[in-house]
């Protein structure tokens, strides 16, 4: 296995800091405005409560401080690598997508494979698919019994492809029109054009639930709340054991969502925002300008 980090430290690049975000001003209410050109996800790291930002033009991290205040750090390690995919599972960041303009070689092109990260972002192992796959969707089951199971979105296949080992290895799961993948528990959800599907097996057969809103990305947490936004902007909850709940709607279109019990997180024309009560009130975090 060829580590990303190790070429960097021999000379190609160094750089294991986080350089403050430009702050081209702010918007009318005082909060900071950041232009992102795409935020492709949001990841609660619940080490610290920050929020992780995987966008076009590297991974950031947003904390929120006292009053609302928050502070925007980034790109992580001076990296400008575009993180397509991206998540975290038991404090290790996974990702793939294609490297920027000062992204080392060694981190392949045109496309990363799967790459991790056990120190928030600073270095960076090559695991697989170097320079081969572009995932634009990731995520991870684990059960604390074996290796991580991670299923990646490869858009340009059109299908689901799963790892029984950590992403060492892989194999072709089922066609699927994905916008966006989770996993929770021993199950799969895919937000598909033809609503939400469900596998159940693994990635090798999904069953569009007739039940659920058509939602365009989605989000879970540890205790199993879900949440999402559909096609016309509308959020939407579901508790364990319970039905799926609409709630208001959001500002333009979802880029991406995190959610943290009754706290939903989104990234939408307006920057970041959260609100804790389904879109009725909002509080905003940054600006999109």
């Amino acid at each position: 296995m060829t580590s990303a980090a190790a070429a960097i430290v021999a000379g190609t690049m160094l750089l294991t800091g986080c350089s403050p975000a430009a702050i081209p001003g702010t918007g009318s209410t005082g909060v900071p405005a950041t232009v992102f050109e795409h935020i492709h996800e949001l990841v609660l790291d619940p080490n610290d409560g920050t929020i992780l930002l995987a966008t076009h033009e590297g991974l950031y991290r947003l904390t929120i401080g006292v009053e609302g205040a928050t502070a925007v750090v980034g790109p992580i390690a001076g990296l400008d690598f575009d993180p397509m995919g991206f998540t975290l599972a038991d404090g290790i960041a996974y990702a793939s997508g294609h490297p920027g303009p000062t992204t080392p070689v060694t981190f392949g092109r045109p496309s990363l494979g799967l790459i991790t990260s056990a120190d928030g972002g600073k270095t960076w192992t090559n695991v697989s698919l170097t320079g081969q796959t572009d995932f634009h969707g990731l995520t991870v089951m684990t059960d604390g019994d074996g290796p991580p199971r991670v299923f990646g979105y490869d858009a340009s296949a059109g299908r689901i492809e799963r790892s029984v080992d950590g992403g060492v290895t892989w194999s072709s799961g089922a066609v699927v029109s994905a916008r966006d993948i989770l996993a929770v528990g021993n199950q799969l959800f895919a937000t598909t054009p033809d609503g939400l599907a469900i596998s159940d097996d693994g990635s090798a057969t999904f069953t569009v639930d007739p039940d659920a809103p058509g939602l365009y990305v989605i989000a879970g947490d540890g205790s199993g709340t879900l949440a999402g936004v559909d096609t016309t902007g509308t959020i939407w909850t579901r508790v364990v054991g319970e039905g799926w709940v609409h709630g208001h709607t959001i500002d333009g279109t979802a880029q991406a969502i995190a959610v943290d019990g009754a706290r939903l997180y989104i990234a939408d024309d307006r920057g970041i925002a959260y609100t804790d009560d389904a879109g009725a009130t909002w509080v905003v975090l940054q600006l999109h300008t």
